[in-house]
């Protein structure tokens, strides 16, 4: 599933190509994908709508749309589920499969292509004000993210995937940012010392930042026609290897060497994920 860094490439990728441009029609193609609200509200809310900009908050992209004539706005929600791709292609173009909605920009679309049908496309802005503090977004500081973490009991790695205590991080973040923090995702919540919380947060801010510089340096793939591997928000970047691409610390990495230490990153399951960690660099 794309978590913040791809959805925050997406949005830059998006931003300059959508700014500016009317939604002549919206078009869905598979009606699931649209709720709660009906399927005629939406396209007849969006239509004529004006693109203002586009915002992200944690996983969630929304379009801030402006009637004609006016500058008031309001959001589009787009969620990308587990599989979902948003792009612009030329209109003349044969749409791809798995195409839940296409948005007519004049003569371009934009299409929300989606084969496991698990994203959404919503006016409803609920499941944005129920998340947590976004890290790249808000101002985050360590206060914060102690508050966010609360006195629980559960797994640190747990706790940081609730997009209700921190909006962005998966299974994937959550397993990078605890290895750059030498924290055992193991550890509860509580018991992190001023000192480790301190680490914790640098390492999400760091580790953030940096993948999303790092996807903005790619040749991306946004349509995802190209063959091969890889998330899909580095696409296909040709000649280059998955692991080249993504350089992660321990995600994915069980049985290779760790980058700092050079013992074997292992593999468990906490909270049905799979959880990638160094025993010696995150002790405990």
């Amino acid at each position: 599933m794309p978590e913040l860094p791809e959805v925050e490439v997406l949005r830059r990728h998006l931003h300059p190509l959508l700014s500016g441009k009317t939604l002549c029609e919206l078009r869905v193609l598979k009606l699931r994908v649209v709720r709660p609200e009906s399927t005629k509200r939406l396209t007849a809310t969006v239509k004529g709508c004006r693109v203002m900009g586009i915002d992200r908050r944690g996983k969630f992209l929304w379009l801030n749309l402006a009637k004609p004539r006016s500058q008031q706005t309001f959001p589009l929600v787009i969620h990308l589920g587990m599989t979902g791709r948003l792009f612009v292609q030329p209109d003349a173009v044969k749409l791809p499969s798995h195409v839940a909605a296409v948005f007519r920009l004049d003569q371009e679309l934009l299409v929300f292509k989606d084969t496991r049908s698990f994203g959404r496309i919503t006016l409803e802005t609920d499941s944005i004000e129920r998340l947590g503090p976004d890290p790249l977004v808000d101002d985050f500081l360590v206060g914060d993210l102690r508050s966010a973490l609360g006195q629980s009991a559960q797994p640190v790695k747990v706790r940081l995937m609730d997009q209700r205590v921190m909006a962005g991080l998966g299974n994937i973040y959550a397993c990078e940012v605890l290895h750059r923090a030498g924290i055992s995702p193991f550890m509860k919540s509580l018991d992190l010392s001023p000192a480790k919380l301190k680490q914790l947060h640098a390492a999400i801010i760091s580790t953030l930042a940096r993948q999303v510089k790092f996807g903005m340096g790619l040749d991306l793939d946004f349509m995802g026609e190209t063959k091969g591997d890889g998330l899909f928000y580095f696409g296909s970047r040709h000649g280059q290897s998955r692991k080249a691409m993504e350089r992660f610390r321990v995600y994915m990495r069980s049985g290779e060497p760790c980058g700092v230490c050079g013992s074997m990153i292992e593999r468990a399951e906490l909270a049905n994920r799979g959880t990638f960690f160094c025993p010696k660099c995150q002790p405990g």
